[in-house]
């Protein structure tokens, strides 16, 4: 799956009324869901989850998922509660994530070049 990592802008009224524009760190949201403490993770899920956190970390616009950290991310999303009005592009990004063909897949090395 290619999950789009890029930030948006939303909007929030302030004390008048007027729309002020916010910008929703994608990065810091995904990886502060996932490790969230209110999720009650115990030792051998906070380090699974921690390997899908640095890979997003590393990454800069987008993220190749494999079928294993997809699913950590959606059962995590499911799992967690607070989500805003304002996690409503995160949200649909994550649900609607792509599927990428296996043959149109760049295998990457762990320093990010090709291998």
């Amino acid at each position: 799956r290619k999950l789009d990592l890029t930030n948006y802008t939303f909007n929030v009224p302030d004390q008048k009324g007027i729309l002020q524009f916010m910008t929703y760190d994608f990065h810091k949201s995904l990886e502060g869901m996932l490790a969230h403490p209110n999720l009650g993770l115990n030792g051998p899920e906070l380090l699974r989850t921690m390997e899908v956190v640095e890979k997003v970390q590393k990454a800069k616009d987008e993220i190749l998922l494999n079928d294993d950290d997809y699913k950590l991310i959606l059962e995590t999303c499911k799992k967690f509660r607070g989500f805003t009005k304002n996690d409503h592009v995160f949200l649909k990004r994550i649900f609607n994530c792509a599927s990428v063909p296996d043959n149109k897949i760049v295998k990457f090395s762990d320093n990010g070049k090709e291998r």
